[in-house]
């Protein structure tokens, strides 16, 4: 009897120890907030197409054809993208509508991993979420 209740407080605590959440991609503090009333630059000269980039996501090692670093707003994101931790968006209040006053585009059929939400891969973009209809 004794080696049942044993083994069971055992399976209760590996169930428990496997339950912890997982520690965040992006250490804290590493999105840098703009105040809204500092533009975000735009450029005017059209930049080369950026190279491929590898980032290990979940413990593998992944392609990028775009990897974002700086300001989010007014890029164009295309193909499979990686946001990373380092970015610049605008503060918000109570929305998350960092992407108001952007130009901001996501082609269709792109998918975009974003570091800020656990390397979590979206493929409808992120107007959706952070801009106001």
């Amino acid at each position: 009897m004794r080696i049942v209740t044993i083994l069971s407080a055992l399976c209760i605590l590996l169930c428990l120890a496997a339950c912890q959440p997982s520690e965040p991609v992006c250490p804290e503090g590493s999105v840098t907030y703009q105040d809204r009333a500092i533009p975000f630059e735009i450029s005017a000269v059209e930049s080369p197409a950026p190279a491929r980039e590898t980032i290990d996501i979940n413990g593998k090692p992944m392609a990028f054809d775009q990897v974002i670093r700086g300001q989010l707003c007014n890029n164009h994101l295309s193909g499979t993208v990686y946001v990373d931790c380092d970015v610049v968006i605008y503060e918000w209040d109570t929305v998350s509508n960092f992407l108001d006053g952007c130009d901001f585009t996501v082609e269709p059929g792109s998918v975009i991993y974003v570091a800020s939400h656990n390397n979590t891969a979206y493929y409808q973009g992120c107007s959706s979420c952070h801009q106001s209809d």
